[in-house]
């Protein structure tokens, strides 16, 4: 008998990567923020060496990769009803570093409880998030 789909997810591995991807969040955020002191450029007559990069052009493209990646990851949250989301909401996005334990009594939840919860909390932003590079399948 043969499947409809036939394909298995790493799950380990992809909640590897959503971990990974969430715990970047920040950074992602004061990428994003950082570009709103980019000045216009300035002339003068002087003549300047010519370098081949550009620094304003990089930047805001990282930014603009950082904004894209920040919207991903919000569409997938917003997926994810229930504990499990509150719980990636307060682990992850947090603006302070909040502690299992707090996260815990806010949840009403026992730390083992908390465990499966992540989990499965993590396994399912993968599913959830929009582009590719977060579910993982087995060979």
């Amino acid at each position: 008998m043969s499947k409809l789909f036939d394909f298995d997810i790493d799950e380990d591995k992809s909640r590897q990567q959503a971990d990974k991807l969430l715990t970047q969040y920040w950074r992602l955020k004061h990428v994003v923020i950082s570009t709103s002191s980019l000045r216009s450029p300035s002339y003068s007559h002087t003549p300047k060496p010519f370098s081949g990069d550009n620094a304003t052009e990089k930047r805001v493209i990282k930014a603009l990769e950082a904004q894209r990646t920040l919207e991903s990851i919000d569409v997938a949250l917003s997926r994810i009803t229930g504990i499990n989301g509150t719980l990636l909401k307060m682990q992850y996005l947090s603006a302070g570093k909040l502690t299992v334990s707090y996260i815990c009594d806010e949840l009403g939840i026992t730390a083992s409880a908390f465990r499966k919860h992540k989990k499965q909390a993590l396994l399912e932003f993968a599913e959830s998030y929009p582009s590719d590079g977060l579910l993982i399948f087995k060979e």
